[in-house]
C-alpha cells in the first residue's frame, strides 16, 4: 500500500526500497539512478575469485551450522527426549575442529556431509519410530519429516535472499554454494547456520509434542513425493512466524534481537567482512 508520493521521496532521498512476500520471498527492489552499491558487489565478486579468501567463508558458515546442529541435539535431550546426544554431540564437536582446519573445498564440504548426516540420524532416533525418519532425503521428500525439513528451509532461503538484498550483496554469488544460473548461492550461504536453530529445532518440537502427526501428510505416488495436508501446513506456518519473532542475543550486534532480524544482522556483518571494515565473519552462535 505504498503511495506514489512516497515512492517518489525515497528515489529523491536516495532510499531503496525493497519488496517482499509475507514469506521475505524477494520481488523487487525500487533503487533511484546510482543502483546498488556496485563497490560492494565488486569486491564481492573479486573475493568470490580470491580461492583462500573463499575459503575462509566457507569455513565460517560450515562451522557455524556445525556447532548449531550440536546445540540443537542437546537442547532436544534438555527437553526431555530420551535418546542420547552425547555420543552424537561430541563427534560433531570434532566435526567443527576439522572443518576449521579444512585445506580445500572438497575436504571441508566432506566433513560437513558427514557431520549432518550424523545431525540427522540422532534427530530421526529422537522422533522415534512414529515418524520412521532415518535420513535426510529431498527431491522430493518422501516421508512427513523430510517434507517438513524441505519446506522450512525453503521459507529460510526466501528470507536469507531478502536479508541479502538489503545489505546490498549479490545473492548469485556465493563462497559456500558455487554460482549457477537462479541460484541464491549466497542466500544459501547465510542460512546454513541458521538451519538448525530454526527449521530442525522447530520440527523437533511439533513432532514431539504432538501438535503434528504423521496422519496430516499425504503421501503421493511413486515419485511424487510426501506433502503436508492444510490444517499441518497451517500449523507449521503459525509455529515457523512464532520461531522467527522469538528474540535472542546476538553476538555482533550486542543486543536482543528477532532470528528474523538475526538474519539481516548478519548479512550486513557480512558485507562488512566484504567490504574489509572487519577482519573476519563471526557466525551466530546458539547457546
Amino acid at each position: 500500500m505504498l503511495t506514489t508520493p512516497f515512492l517518489r521521496k525515497a528515489l529523491v532521498h536516495g532510499i531503496e526500497v525493497v519488496l517482499t512476500e509475507e514469506d521475505g520471498e524477494f520481488l523487487g527492489r525500487l533503487t533511484g539512478p546510482d543502483g546498488p552499491d556496485v563497490e560492494l558487489r565488486h569486491a564481492q565478486h573479486r573475493l568470490a575469485d580470491r580461492n583462500a579468501a573463499k575459503l575462509d567463508l566457507a569455513t565460517a558458515f560450515v562451522a557455524g551450522k556445525i556447532a548449531n546442529m550440536r546445540t540443537c541435539l542437546l537442547r532436544a535431550a534438555r527437553a526431555g527426549h530420551l535418546e542420547p546426544t552425547e555420543p552424537t554431540a561430541a563427534r560433531l564437536l570434532e566435526a567443527r575442529k576439522n572443518a576449521l582446519l579444512a585445506t580445500s573445498p572438497a575436504a571441508l564440504m566432506g566433513v560437513e556431509g558427514a557431520a549432518s548426516r550424523d545431525h540427522f540420524v540422532t534427530l530421526g532416533k529422537i522422533l522415534g519410530p512414529t515418524w520412521s525418519f532415518v535420513q535426510r532425503r529431498r527431491r522430493p521428500p518422501p516421508d512427513p519429516v523430510n517434507a517438513l525439513l524441505s519446506f522450512g528451509y525453503t521459507l529460510l532461503t526466501r528470507e536469507a535472499a531478502a536479508a541479502v538484498e538489503l545489505a546490498g550483496l549479490d545473492p548469485g554469488v556465493g563462497f559456500l554454494h558455487e554460482m549457477r544460473r537462479g541460484r541464491p548461492s549466497l542466500a544459501l550461504d547465510l542460512m546454513e547456520e541458521f538451519r538448525p536453530l530454526i527449521v530442525d529445532h522447530l520440527v523437533i518440537g511439533l513432532c514431539t509434542s504432538g501438535k503434528l502427526s504423521p496422519s496430516g501428510f499425504t503421501t503421493q505416488d511413486e515419485g511424487k513425493g510426501c506433502r503436508m495436508d492444510r490444517e499441518a501446513l497451517y500449523t507449521f506456518l503459525a509455529a515457523y512466524e512464532r520461531r522467527m519473532l522469538t528474540v535472542a542475543n546476538h553476538p555482533t550486534a550486542g543486543r536482543r534481537v528477532s532470528y528474523r532480524t538475526a538474519l539481516t544482522v548478519q548479512a550486513r556483518h557480512l558485507a562488512d567482512v566484504i567490504a574489509d571494515r572487519v577482519p573476519a565473519y563471526i557466525p551466530i552462535s546458539w547457546r
